[in-house]
């Protein structure tokens, strides 16, 4: 059974810690795994040996602002479409990527207007063009974990990456998976000959982690939810069969989130008896 070890738990520290703009995770990893996957010219990460094992997984939710304008005082604005409330944003500490890739700290601060505007400690337009930042610069929130009471993790944004950390726990179990990898929202995938739809949510609305399946759940795996109080739901549309899976965290309103090991655990345990 898996369990949470110190190398998991620095995993989900590294994870945590670097960004919510996760290209520089995946390339790191691909080539430390390139018998599992390949990347795509349009970023999608794609597992390798596909008619090995009908199972598919996708990362859904990747979440960074974009700098909309820089004042002639030197202060930057982001893009409407923040979708974190406002109050919650404030005077957090944040990263910009420059050109060259690298990092610029900064931190959100009020406006009478309701923007979003950062402070970099710069005097003029002309001093934040020579730290190589420009219209569209990526902005992320600055992440810092926490292991409250041995059991609680705590950071910024950890919906954004469990689905991630999930993935690479199971690629250490040494099994062969196959997965497809997404980054957007928006991309349109078509899964032929599958019959299950096994979905996590976080907090019965945010999707981390689809799995698409060539055969129903059995009843050891029903049975395995059960005894290891895994909330399932399932329902039927056009031929194919739903399993719906919660995750409970706290604090979803803010970006300070925090969420059980244990549950996981379960989680990761749960797959790997489907695999």
């Amino acid at each position: 059974m898996y369990k949470f070890t110190t190398n998991s738990e620095y995993l989900f520290f590294k994870i945590l810690n670097y960004d919510s703009f996760l290209n520089n995770i995946f390339i790191d990893y691909i080539k430390q795994s390139s018998d599992y996957f390949s990347i795509k010219n349009n970023g999608n990460i794609l597992g390798k040996n596909i008619k090995l094992t009908p199972i598919y997984i996708t990362y859904i939710r990747n979440h960074c602002f974009n700098i909309k304008y820089i004042s002639p005082s030197g202060f930057i604005f982001l893009k409407k479409g923040v979708d974190i409330n406002r109050k919650y944003l404030l005077y957090k500490k944040i990263f910009i990527y420059n050109k060259k890739g690298n990092i610029i700290p900064g931190v959100l601060i009020p406006t009478k207007k309701k923007q979003m505007k950062i402070d970099i400690g710069t005097k003029d337009l002309k001093e934040v063009y020579s730290l190589g930042i420009n219209l569209g610069a990526k902005v992320v929130l600055q992440e810092d974990f926490s292991i409250f009471n041995k059991k609680y993790l705590l950071s910024n944004e950890i919906t954004n990456k469990i689905g991630l950390f999930i993935l690479w726990e199971l690629i250490k179990t040494k099994r062969k998976i196959n997965f497809m990898l997404i980054k957007d929202k928006n991309t349109k995938l078509y899964f032929m000959n599958y019959l299950v739809n096994l979905s996590f949510l976080i907090n019965k609305k945010l999707k981390i982690i689809d799995l698409f399946l060539k055969q129903p759940l059995g009843c050891e795996l029903i049975y395995f939810c059960k005894t290891n109080h895994i909330k399932i739901k399932s329902f039927k549309k056009r031929k194919k069969i739903y399993y719906i899976i919660n995750i409970n965290i706290k604090y979803l309103k803010t970006p300070i989130e925090m969420i059980l090991k244990s549950e996981i655990e379960k989680i990761i345990n749960l797959i790997i008896i489907l695999i």
